[in-house]
């Protein structure tokens, strides 16, 4: 296993994209920080900020680049998925596979050792991101204030952004195809998961669905983005029709960490079943 660790390590350290990625998110969630900055800069009142009104309330928004409140994407998750495409996707692109397989015959040890190596360097990464976005705050907003409400939202930003990860080295570990899974893990969330979910609430508050509405608290990336909603319940629930109800935070996680479950499980069997 230690063999498989140094292995995996060398090759992450040693490839730009992990870099480019990496550093892609910090930035782009840097970049979307600064613009929150300047939204709450530019609010002449409490009230003007709805929702998002109190210091650690706007401050957290603001350290987490958006995941705090609904209606933004998580741009760091996004690179993090793609950088776990290339993680397991570059050995079939290149040929690397066979090679890799032969210095290390134990097929459990390296998923493990890329697995493990991948989520470490997201999770700090994503503290990274944080600590850079708090930095921001307080440079260029009055009032900033981080309370103990506060690190719930930035621990399961951390979280979101591991198991997007885990999900894009998942999903190429299955297909066996780089581009295939970039794509996948890339419209998942951020095409398809939004269109159902709008679809199956409209139906639902149309009163012409039995219970579909509630079948949206079974999306996965939807789930795992609500865990990092301050208030959770004012901004998971958007309306008040029992037929869209939205599962509390603990169940909103388990739904989430399922998915990613899922795939490590398929994922983990094909990689170990299959022929290199």
């Amino acid at each position: 296993m230690m063999g498989a660790l140094r292995y995996e390590w060398v090759r992450i350290t040693s490839i730009r994209s992990s870099y480019w990625m990496s550093g892609l998110a910090v930035v782009l969630s840097a970049g979307v920080a600064i613009i929150l900055c300047l939204v709450v800069n530019a609010a002449n009142s409490a009230g003007d900020l709805g929702d998002l009104a109190g210091e650690a309330t706007f401050s957290t928004w603001i350290v987490t680049a958006g995941a705090s409140g609904p209606g933004m994407p998580i741009l760091a998750a996004v690179f993090f998925a793609v950088m776990g495409c290339m993680a397991m996707g570059h050995e079939y692109r290149y040929g690397t596979n066979k090679a890799t397989l032969t210095a290390l015959p134990d097929r459990i040890a390296v998923l493990s050792a890329k697995s493990l190596v991948l989520a470490g360097w997201v999770a700090v990464t994503a503290v990274l991101i944080l600590l850079v976005n708090a930095g921001l705050a307080w440079l260029f907003v009055d009032g900033i204030s981080l309370d103990g409400d506060s690190l719930r939202p930035m621990v399961f930003f951390i979280l979101y952004c591991v198991g997007f990860s885990l999900a894009g080295l998942m999903l190429s570990a299955i297909t066996r195809n780089q581009v295939g899974s970039i794509v996948t893990v890339l419209v998942w969330p951020l095409v398809l998961e939004p269109i159902v979910f709008a679809i199956l609430r409209a139906t639902a508050l149309s009163g012409s669905d039995i219970g579909l509405g509630k079948l949206a608290n079974l999306l996965p990336a939807s789930a795992g983005r609500r865990t990092m909603f301050r208030p959770f319940e004012l901004f998971a629930n958007l309306d008040v029709s029992s037929e869209t109800t939205i599962w509390g935070l603990g169940a909103s996680t388990v739904v989430f960490w399922v998915g990613i479950a899922i795939l490590l499980v398929a994922g983990g069997t094909l990689f170990i079943r299959r022929d290199a």
